[in-house]
């Protein structure tokens, strides 16, 4: 039986027994890929972590940690992480970390200050440090044309060498055909100068960005900001004139023009000229007062009190408060002898000084030229006239003294600058042909001469005249200026005056005269003895017989 057992058992097949290997979870590849994502994260923020400074203040007013922001060109490029005072505190330890793209520019040349609101008599500054939304934020400034939303700030971007700044926006669709390179931006914020208080709305809604759109020009998408609101806009009818002043005086963009105390335009802007010898002013007078511009129209300065001493006493010519506090520039058209025409094309004008002066009109062009005296030149100073026959032709510049090392004596150079229209050349003819008009002037004596311009305070001027019998001169190039001939004047001038005299006197035929004088006296004689002849024979025939007639009528 233990046998069959056996046998029995024998006979069975073994089983195997399978046991499956448990494999990691889906759920795990959840965390494994957040830490992964923790990882990358942690290196990108490692990576755009800019440096970390501490600055030091004397104090740590309007600074708050994790509130403060650092600015450059109105820009966030960092934050205050902590304010704390130094050990014995006598000052304010300052922590601060920057944007990575300011790495390369921290150095011990960089500086900083804190910013806030001030009031002083020079300027207010630091205003939008009182208000939010005074500054430029991406996703929230917006670009506004006639007050009305056409776009929106989306970054705002230092660029590679922290120059500029990089406003990236986006426009409405209705703008796409007025987006070209005729088109401008900028910044309006509010603004309080003496001459207006500007951009008031923006105190509430932020700063905005202003459009001025344009059809004009080539399509283009990047621009250049403007730093200040233009004064000629596509939107306003009017005419830019260009004028040019000795000096600028109390007059900035945007300040009022005039026309009989009639603000009708604005200062377009200013610039010195090339040579930096005088200001160049464009004024933008609207419309339909451009009209009143015409060829012989004068601006002056109208700031301040404009008063002068005449004969009939003190004429005072009263501005505006407003001009007298702001400053501006008026303009009028006075009768002169040239009859006013249209505006030419480029036509600069004169900016006189104030109104007075433009009694004595000045013009556009002018020529320099140099004089050599050998006469005293006390009294003639820079500023002195220059005249042609007692009108004013330019004035002296300067008057100096050099030695002539070939004649080994002294002369006296005097720089003068006169405008050539005084002697009724034209914009043309002082082109083309004003050298080869001084020239034949020259050639029929045209000199220069001191002269006495007032007896009392000894004040000289430059007088030129046709001298006749001059001796033969030229201009003469070479050095800087061109030098025009000269002869003397004062008791030297009286003198050559009595020479010529003496010399017409000396050409006279005195002899002859002498001779023809005695034949003249001698017919004369004759004549007297046959008058007294004649009378003696009057006397003794015709009296007796005129005697005898008379005694027979009357018996």
């Amino acid at each position: 039986m233990a046998n069959d057992e056996v046998g029995k058992g024998g006979d069975a097949a073994p089983r195997a027994i399978v046991r499956t290997k448990a494999r990691p979870s889906i759920v795990w590849l959840i965390p494994l890929i957040a830490a992964l994502v923790g990882l990358y994260l942690a290196y990108w923020a490692w990576s755009e972590q800019g440096p970390q400074i501490t600055i030091v203040f004397e104090s740590a007013d309007g600074i708050v940690a994790g509130q403060t922001k650092l600015k450059y060109k109105e820009v966030d490029v960092g934050v205050v992480e902590t304010v704390e005072l130094n050990e014995d505190l006598s000052r304010v330890r300052v922590t601060a970390s920057m944007a990575k793209e300011l790495s390369g520019f921290i150095t011990d040349e960089t500086r900083f200050w804190v910013v806030r609101a001030e009031v002083s008599a020079a300027e207010i500054s630091g205003v939008d440090t009182l208000l939010s939304g005074a500054c430029i934020v991406a996703g929230q400034t917006k670009l506004k044309y006639k007050e009305v939303d056409v776009g929106v700030v989306e970054t705002v971007e230092l660029n590679e060498d922290l120059s500029r700044v990089r406003v990236t926006a986006s426009m409405a669709k209705e703008l796409s055909g007025f987006i070209t390179d005729e088109t401008r931006f900028w910044v309006v914020r509010a603004e309080v100068s003496a001459a207006e208080i500007s951009g008031v709305d923006t105190l509430l809604s932020g700063a905005y960005l202003a459009v001025d759109p344009s059809s004009d020009g080539k399509r283009t998408r990047i621009f250049e900001g403007l730093e200040k609101a233009p004064v000629v806009r596509s939107d306003k009818p009017g005419t830019l004139f260009h004028l040019r002043a000795q000096e600028l005086g109390s007059v900035d963009v945007g300040s009022p023009v005039y026309y009989r105390w009639l603000n009708v335009g604005q200062i377009a802007g200013y610039e010195l000229d090339e040579a930096g010898e005088s200001v160049n002013v464009q004024v933008f007078v609207e419309a339909p007062h451009d009209d009143r511009v015409r060829s012989t129209t004068r601006f002056w300065n109208a700031s301040g009190l404009d008063a002068v001493v005449t004969a009939e006493g003190v004429q005072i010519d009263t501005p505006s408060l407003m001009s007298m506090l702001v400053g501006g520039i008026a303009f009028e058209t006075p009768a002169t002898v040239t009859v006013a025409q249209d505006v030419p094309e480029n036509m600069i004008f004169e900016l006189y000084p104030n109104k007075q002066a433009t009694r004595r009109p000045r013009y556009s062009r002018k020529t320099r030229y140099l004089l050599f005296f050998e006469d005293s030149v006390s009294g003639l100073v820079p500023g002195s006239p220059v005249e042609f026959r007692g009108i004013k032709l330019g004035e002296v510049l300067d008057v100096d003294i050099e030695l002539d090392l070939d004649t080994n004596e002294f002369r006296i150079p005097v720089v003068i600058e006169i405008e050539p229209e005084r002697l009724g050349m034209t914009g043309r003819d002082i082109k083309v042909n004003q050298a080869s008009v001084i020239k034949s002037m020259v050639a029929r004596g045209f000199r220069a001469r001191l002269a006495t311009n007032n007896i009392i305070t000894g004040q000289k001027a430059v007088a030129f005249d046709f001298v006749e019998g001059a001796k033969p001169a030229e201009i003469q190039f070479g050095r800087g200026y061109p030098v025009l001939p000269t002869v003397s004047g004062g008791l030297d001038a009286i003198t050559e005056r009595v020479t010529r005299i003496v010399d017409r006197i000396d050409k006279l035929p005195i002899e002859s005269i002498g001779e023809n004088l005695d034949r003249v006296f001698a017919s004369l004689a004759e004549t007297l003895v046959s008058v007294e002849a004649l009378t003696a024979s009057a006397n003794t025939d015709l009296l007796p017989t005129m005697t005898a007639s008379l005694e027979k009528l009357e018996s």
